[in-house]
């Protein structure tokens, strides 16, 4: 009986450090993501501060209809920084856990508006041909492994020429297989074997953390996550989880 006891306290110790490790990778995402945020709220604060110094003038001209297309300026303004806002908070929130029926489209739809930022800042394009198919996940964890993913296909297309995401899906044996492919100089040989390993990364700022969690997730999902390089160049992740019954 206390052995089972020890057990049962072990295991509920090992979910506890991994629910924390995904947090702190989550933190530790939008902390390496920062600059891009601060440039893309930055925008829109310094178009307000214009708009809101016209506003003035125009009042003291008595221009009313022009002060009131200012105030609608500065209303959309707003929103838009409200989305960011809210997609961030919605990122950083702890997961449940639990397993449901998620769709996978709309998640990979949140991670395109955390990275949105950094993707334009870069100028990479990003193709996507998804369906509304349902697969068997948690959707906060979902988000973070989608993050990961695009995020590092975008930092590895550093210095290519027309640089290119490519998210495509397939079904076989019961899961849906989603491939995140980029056009850049793929992944080095000696590299591929080590490229889940724990604190293993090529990148300066990186913390080596993103893509060994994200196999873990992968995994606890029911699902996995591979790595390769393309045919034609470029790496490719492929993450697949079980089709939601």
């Amino acid at each position: 009986s206390r052995e089972v006891e020890e057990r049962r306290r072990a295991e509920q110790a090992l979910r506890t450090a991994q629910d924390e490790l995904v947090q702190a990778a989550k933190l530790a995402t939008l902390g390496q993501m920062s600059a891009s945020i601060n440039h893309e709220l930055n925008q829109p604060l310094t178009a307000i501060r214009s708009y809101a110094d016209n506003a003035r003038l125009l009042l003291e001209r008595e221009r009313y209809d022009d002060v009131g297309s200012n105030m609608q300026q500065i209303s959309l303004l707003v929103d838009s920084m409200a989305q960011i806002s809210s997609q961030l908070k919605l990122f950083s929130r702890k997961s449940s856990g639990q397993r449901a029926p998620v769709n996978l489209r709309n998640e990979l739809e949140v991670a395109l508006k955390i990275l949105d930022a950094e993707i334009k800042a870069r100028q990479v394009r990003v193709e996507v041909a998804l369906d509304d198919q349902q697969v068997m996940a948690d959707a906060t964890r979902l988000e973070q492994v989608l993050v990961n993913l695009v995020g590092n296909a975008v930092h590895a297309l550093e210095g290519t020429e027309d640089p290119c995401i490519c998210v495509t899906q397939r079904i076989a044996g019961g899961q849906l297989q989603v491939a995140v492919r980029d056009n850049g100089p793929g992944i080095p040989l000696e590299h591929l074997e080590q490229i889940f390993d724990p604190f293993f990364t090529t990148r300066k700022s990186g913390l080596g953390l993103g893509l060994a969690i994200s196999q873990h997730i992968a995994e606890n999902m029911g699902g996995r996550l591979d790595a390769a390089n393309a045919d034609g160049g470029g790496a490719v992740f492929t993450l697949a989880l079980d089709l939601a019954k």
